[in-house]
């Protein structure tokens, strides 16, 4: 080894032909392996899941949307009240032919005559989903005079009820 201004020492490189082929076969030669990574097979599944999930998805319309508009008049319902009948129950009460129990379905109301029957009604036309559109339904029972029927039909009538007819006792 030689040494320059006697502080740093140089190291000697040999020379020759042989130290140079050497140092020509390390250059050539990888230093590591370069990783590589092959987008087309990850493209490729990307792809058919793409057409696995259009082809299996079913598009459908929502069900129904809930609107919040009100009506513009707040005296008429949105939508019109289901109409369930008025049943009107006649039933003997006592011993004598002419002693009548009448009973109003669903309501606390016991008539003691057919005019109070129609007043009834005409209360039961007040109340919502109930109107003169509303069916009427008497029933009477097996041992109930003919015209106390006839008489719960023209109380009906005088109540204005437009759909009225007659149910089986039960």
């Amino acid at each position: 080894m030689s040494y320059d201004s006697g502080l740093h020492a140089k190291p000697h490189a040999p020379d020759g032909p042989a130290f140079a082929r050497r140092r020509q076969r390390r250059r050539r030669e990888p230093r590591g392996v370069a990783i590589a990574v092959n987008f087309a097979p990850m493209i490729d599944v990307t792809f058919l899941l793409l057409i696995f999930f259009l082809v299996t998805t079913s598009f459908e319309r929502a069900e129904g949307l809930l609107t919040g508009r009100m009506p513009a008049d707040a005296t008429t319902p949105a939508v019109p009240l289901p109409l369930s009948p008025i049943v009107v129950r006649l039933t003997q009460d006592g011993p004598a032919h002419e002693n009548l129990a009448i009973t109003i379905d669903g309501f606390d109301r016991s008539p003691h005559g057919f005019d109070e029957l129609a007043e009834s009604i005409l209360g039961i036309h007040d109340l919502p989903g109930f109107d003169v559109d509303t069916p009427v339904i008497i029933v009477g029972a097996n041992d109930v005079r003919w015209d106390h029927v006839v008489g719960a039909w023209n109380a009906a009538l005088r109540a204005g009820c437009k759909r009225v007819a007659f149910g089986e006792a039960q």
